[in-house]
């Protein structure tokens, strides 16, 4: 079937601003079905009677579901497009996130079966989970057919504050929803598992009647189209499934990248889900418990995901002004500093409240650096437009691969030492500390790929994906 694309500039420019906001502002949405948890887990545990390690658990079982669902669905997001697959995922996030909501409602604490809520509710987060993985990978290969080469860094820098702003965004409201305010409005802690999936349903409308998965779908030429190449095209088959995923799995370039992921990740997620209770258990030891409890709200809706803003929007200009496109050496560096902070890290006095505020920004900064290269810029530079999707959702599979480990395992660190509060902050030290040094190897491992740039191992199929 032969068709001739046709479009101004403006036309373009329109498009890229509109598929821009709508994947920022989608992606954005996706955290409110994913870190509501983080927001409530104390009250489940203490309400249930579960263990650190159980709900560990929790977060193992929507980071191994998560990372199996990254390796299928980055390949239907290749073979069926970002449009179809990101809308199904916003689908059954919403569908999983309020069957968690009518089963804490039917079975509340201290009138039911504890374990049977355990289980149902491990079964749910993790579909939550595989679900969710279909967010990234599609928007990912959406960006690759709007956005030529050239600009990557810059703009999927700006992208990945999306999920820094949904971080804190997320937080802020499962806070109001749980604060007395909330109560007041007829609100409880098990909200936080209902109004954000209703605010999640209404964005993934909008995504869907938004987006477009490639600027031919509206008539216009390939980004990266000469322009002798206006002249009319045949369309190429769609990538096969399997053909795609060797592809991946084959470039050894993609294997570095997502094992430093892995490393990241353990690193970033032991942040992320056990931060909150290092200082709960800081204030039990003999601190000022008001203080430090304020402390932990502005840790969880500012600090640390609000300090990776910055990291994100540098780290891509820095690879492009500099490195010629190569992500290695800033990964590197990011990764070694945010080594170093973290084995730093538990050794700061809790009550030198804006050390440990700077601190824990500069984690931030230093994390979500690398992550947005990693995730974002290294899967479009090496899986290319026809593979970026597989590519990013191989990379992202390990990283919740280290999501998985570092759920249970931090809950098993943490009660190494026992369970009265200075055992525990003992273990909660130890903790950060092998997430140091997670991330110092991965520092390591990328030093591997120092000199790899976007074009590296261009086959001739890449090069016609600019024609798909």
């Amino acid at each position: 079937m032969n068709n001739r694309t046709t479009g101004s500039a403006d036309d373009l420019r329109r498009w890229q601003y509109r598929i821009f906001g709508t994947v920022w502002i989608s992606y954005f949405a996706y955290y409110l079905c994913r870190f509501n948890l983080s927001i409530v887990k104390g009250t489940m545990v203490k309400g249930y009677e579960w263990s650190e390690v159980e709900v560990g658990w929790a977060f193992t079982s929507l980071g191994l579901a998560y990372a199996f669902g990254q390796l299928v669905n980055g390949q239907l997001a290749d073979r069926f497009g970002g449009r179809q697959v990101a809308s199904l995922g916003v689908l059954g996030s919403v569908v999983m996130n309020l069957a968690v909501f009518v089963l804490l409602l039917a079975v509340p604490p201290g009138a039911g079966d504890p374990r049977l809520v355990f289980w149902l509710f491990i079964g749910f987060w993790g579909v939550n989970g595989f679900f969710q993985a279909m967010g990234w990978s599609s928007m990912v290969r959406v960006m690759a057919h709007w956005y030529p080469a050239r600009v990557r860094g810059k703009v999927m820098g700006a992208m990945g504050t999306c999920y820094l702003f949904g971080n804190a965004f997320t937080w802020l409201v499962c806070l109001l929803l749980i604060s007395r305010y909330g109560q007041q409005l007829g609100f409880d802690w098990r909200s936080v598992f209902f109004v954000p999936a209703v605010m999640f349903a209404v964005v993934g409308a909008f995504y869907f009647l938004m987006i477009r998965n490639r600027p031919e779908d509206v008539g216009l030429p390939p980004v990266d189209a000469k322009p002798e190449s206006a002249a009319p095209l045949v369309a190429a088959a769609k990538p096969s499934i399997v053909r795609n995923f060797i592809q991946t799995v084959s470039n050894p370039h993609l294997w570095i990248i997502a094992g430093t992921f892995f490393l990241l990740d353990l690193n970033r997620y032991g942040f992320v889900n056990w931060l909150p209770g290092y200082l709960v258990e800081s204030a039990s030891v003999g601190h000022d418990a008001a203080w430090l409890s304020t402390l932990k709200m502005i840790v969880n809706v500012c600090v640390l995901p609000l300090g990776g803003v910055p990291g994100v929007l540098l780290a891509g200009w820095l690879t492009d002004r500099f490195f010629g496109g190569r992500r290695a050496p800033v990964i590197a560096v990011m990764l070694l500093a945010l080594g170093s902070l973290s084995i730093v890290f538990p050794f700061i006095p809790t009550h030198n409240t804006w050390l440990l505020v700077a601190v824990i920004g500069l984690v931030g900064f230093f994390t979500y650096g690398p992550h947005i290269l990693m995730v974002g810029h290294a899967a479009q530079d090496f899986g290319k437009k026809s593979g970026a999707g597989g590519a990013a959702g191989f990379i992202d599979a390990w990283g919740y691969v280290g999501v998985a480990v570092a759920g249970v395992g931090a809950g098993a660190l943490i009660g190494w030492y026992g369970q009265d509060p200075a055992s525990k902050q003992q273990g909660y030290e130890l903790t950060f500390v092998v997430f140091g040094f997670a991330a110092i190897l991965g520092a390591l491992l990328t030093c591997l790929i120092w000199k790899v740039g976007p074009d590296s191992g261009e086959t001739h199929e890449d090069q016609e994906a600019t024609e798909d």
